[in-house]
């Protein structure tokens, strides 16, 4: 075996490369996702010791930074985080030019976020081969919402709100997530009883397999020089925190009302 090729596959050229095809590009948290991981080998025979799977997504972080007068900003950057990561094979020899492939059939866990505004979620294949750059694939994915989630969404609208932003943040300490991250659903009242009394209400989602925890900050409009002073002061919004079943949905509109008009 040519020492040569071995130096050029450690630096990834003729090195064996993986592809992964998956048999859906949209995918609800909880569901299987499947497909096939293919690999080819390169122009030398390598030692693959591990076929690595990783599941991605973006939130979006704030950071102070000093311009040139020494005065500190904040921006606005994406940044990565690890959301499940699966070890898929045993170490393994693949040979010149051979070809491999390995079935692929695991749950997306249950609190991946939805697909939507700046949010990306993507399946990172890699192969970890030691003293040479790790080959890698990355597929992006259409992550639906939740069953729970989509429910109470869905309810919150029949109620008279829309969706005005969604985005992914750093997580609260108190909300104790498993993710560092949080995605959080802001909701205008455009009709309804609320219409008149709410300026917003913001949903964050803890789901698992049937029921979601559920995090809700109600926000209510400004009324006369009292309302204006507890705007000001950060006092015109309670933080809520209940779970539903798979056993509420039939009267998650009535939980969700009354929930909103004790706080309101």
């Amino acid at each position: 075996m040519s020492l040569f090729k071995k130096m050029l596959s450690s630096v990834g050229i003729g090195a064996a490369t993986v592809n992964t095809e998956l048999f859906n590009e949209s995918y609800t948290p909880g569901e299987s996702l499947t497909g096939i991981i293919n690999i080819k080998g390169g122009s030398v025979e390598q030692q693959i010791d591990a076929i690595y799977l990783k599941i991605k997504s973006t939130f979006e972080d704030e950071i102070e930074v000093e311009n040139e007068d020494g005065e500190e900003n904040e921006i606005n950057i994406t940044r990565n985080a690890l959301v499940a990561e699966y070890k898929i094979s045993e170490p393994f020899t693949i040979g010149k030019n051979e070809s491999i492939s390995f079935d692929l059939d695991f749950i997306l866990p249950e609190d991946t976020p939805v697909t939507v505004g700046k949010t990306r979620t993507w399946v990172e294949t890699g192969l970890d081969i030691k003293m040479a750059l790790d080959p890698s694939d990355k597929d992006y994915i259409h992550v639906l919402p939740h069953p729970m989630v989509d429910a109470v969404l869905t309810s919150t609208m029949d109620m008279g709100f829309e969706i005005s932003e969604v985005v992914c943040e750093p997580a609260p300490p108190f909300m104790q997530m498993r993710l560092p991250f949080i995605q959080e659903f802001e909701l205008k009242p455009v009709e309804g009883h609320f219409k008149t009394r709410l300026d917003e209400i913001e949903l964050v989602f803890r789901p698992e397999k049937d029921r979601v925890e559920i995090f809700m900050e109600v926000d209510r409009k400004a009324r006369g020089l009292l309302g204006s002073l507890s705007e000001m002061m950060g006092t015109d919004e309670s933080m809520l925190r209940f779970t539903l079943h798979q056993s509420d949905l039939d009267t998650i509109i009535l939980k969700l009302n009354d929930l909103i008009e004790e706080h309101c």
